[in-house]
């Protein structure tokens, strides 16, 4: 399934492949734990929970709501459905690229 990643190093957001295992979700944060931070009903980003921990680490910002939420490291967005199961997330690269600037 399509996942939108929000890679801090290249600064650029895209789509990537997801395998739905947290093996995948490990690989494209780039991280050994990870936290969600939920951004509607549907779609959420999954980014490193000890990400402000990284030294010389890179963020990024999301504007949530009219509101911005300052992240440490890539973000993966992903969806769930009202059983709980991983799903492809609703918002298109577009609406995420909008959402998205640089610190």
């Amino acid at each position: 399934m399509k996942a939108i990643l929000i890679d801090v190093i290249n600064k650029e957001v895209r789509e990537v492949e997801h395998d739905d295992t947290l093996k995948s979700i490990y690989k494209h944060v780039d991280c050994g734990t990870f936290d969600v931070v939920r951004i509607d009903k549907v779609n959420s980003i999954y980014i490193d929970d000890e990400g402000l921990f990284v030294e010389d680490q890179q963020f990024f910002n999301y504007v949530i709501d009219l509101r911005v939420a300052s992240l440490a490291g890539n973000g993966l967005i992903l969806g769930v459905d009202d059983e709980g199961d991983t799903i492809e997330p609703t918002l298109t690269l577009e609406e995420v690229k909008s959402s998205v600037f640089w610190s």
